[in-house]
């Protein structure tokens, strides 16, 4: 099967909409569409082309532009407002410039004069066809690349509910060996090992909340509303009485987004706490937001919309291009293990916790230049 047989398939699937205020031309041109496409709509003037596209949500819109009430222009301009990838093919006895002008500034896919050729009628609405089912052919990729991330995500949480669980076993041995030589160090009253104890157990506890933060999920205490405030909280209790100096570019107020505060101030205090340890001296940390608009174009597994986007660059390092692309695994660190640091949990938290927001994290580094992380979050709706 040849391109353009899939595309005549395709096309008897789609609904048109045709708007004409003519009666004749419409009936005609009407018995014409109903052949190769699978559902056609019509209307008689633009405002009534208008109203039936807010209902019926058409794939593709073929339309006359001088009428009454409403001309074919304005209402694909309306149309474009409400679905700027539409396609909306123009039919017009007129070639004036003015009019071939305003229908390239609108967006108008296809423009075809009176008296129509219904093969080049057919040729534009099988384009359309074709434009359109490789859309949605994108959109199903975009989709099968959100799967296999969200796919990737549930092995990662998997992995570490295990290595939590290793961890936490270790640590009670610890604790529990620990109890055994603190009753036999009472006598002479040496209390090593009971500090020892009171710290491991102070680990535990943090290890049982991770735990507990990766099986609750964002359920619980989720709010609405702006996260920057939190954001700069968070990052200057972390450069407190360090050496770096904080760079701010965002707007006073930035969109809502709905978040677990806690969660969210998580990601944000290993995320500088990284960036602090990749500068032991002095340095730059850049803190940035901003509203975007994500596409397939952006190659993100994020489906399309609105978006905060926060980003973290410091000057510090950088990370090697053969760890880069490991940092949100669970359990790898370059860090020595021990207690304090190096459990190598705090990327990939702050992958599992972002994921769970419907986001994404990402992170480009340069050795020697620095490292830039990056974080979309869905606007509130």
């Amino acid at each position: 099967m040849n391109i353009d047989r899939l595309d005549q398939n395709y096309l008897k699937a789609l609904t048109v909409l045709y708007v004409e205020d003519d009666d004749e031309t419409r009936v005609q041109f009407s018995e014409f569409l109903q052949r190769p496409i699978g559902t056609l709509i019509t209307a008689v003037n633009g405002a009534e082309g208008l109203q039936a596209f807010i209902d019926h949500s058409p794939d593709i819109v073929v339309t006359d532009i001088l009428m009454p009430v409403m001309d074919g222009l304005t209402m694909a301009d309306e149309i474009r407002a409400l679905s700027p990838s539409v396609p909306i093919v123009v039919i017009t006895a007129f070639e004036q410039t003015d009019y071939l002008m305003k229908a390239i500034s609108i967006g108008i896919d296809k423009y075809v004069t009176k008296p129509v050729n219904s093969f080049l009628l057919f040729e534009c609405l099988l384009e359309c066809a074709h434009r359109l089912r490789a859309e949605q052919q994108l959109k199903l990729q975009h989709k099968r690349e959100i799967q296999d991330v969200w796919s990737k995500h549930n092995k990662i949480i998997a992995t570490l509910a295990g290595g939590i669980a290793h961890d936490y076993n270790n640590m009670m041995h610890a604790v529990l060996g620990c109890a055994t030589l603190a009753g036999s160090e009472a006598e002479n009253g040496d209390g090593k090992y009971l500090a020892m104890i009171e710290q491991y157990y102070e680990e535990s506890k943090k290890l049982a909340r991770t735990l507990i933060l990766i099986g609750m999920g964002t359920d619980e205490n989720m709010m609405r509303g702006d996260l920057m405030p939190h954001v700069l909280h968070v990052t200057r209790n972390v450069l407190f009485n360090t050496d770096i100096d904080l760079i701010l570019d965002y707007a006073a107020e930035t969109p809502d987004v709905t978040f677990c505060a806690y969660q969210m101030e998580l990601v944000i205090s290993n995320l500088v706490t990284n960036a602090v340890e990749a500068m032991p001296g002095e340095g730059i940390l850049r803190l940035s937001a901003r509203t975007i608009f994500i596409t397939e174009d952006y190659n993100l597994p994020l489906e399309s919309g609105n978006y905060l986007q926060i980003s973290l660059v410091d000057s510090g390092s950088g990370i090697a291009p053969e760890i880069l692309p490991h940092i949100f695994e669970p359990y790898f660190s370059t860090k020595e293990r021990g207690l304090q640091k190096g459990m190598g949990l705090s990327l990939a938290l702050c992958h599992t916790i972002i994921l769970r927001h419907g986001g994404f994290i990402s992170a480009e580094s340069t050795p020697g230049a620095g490292t830039k992380f990056q974080i979309w979050l869905p606007l509130a709706e």
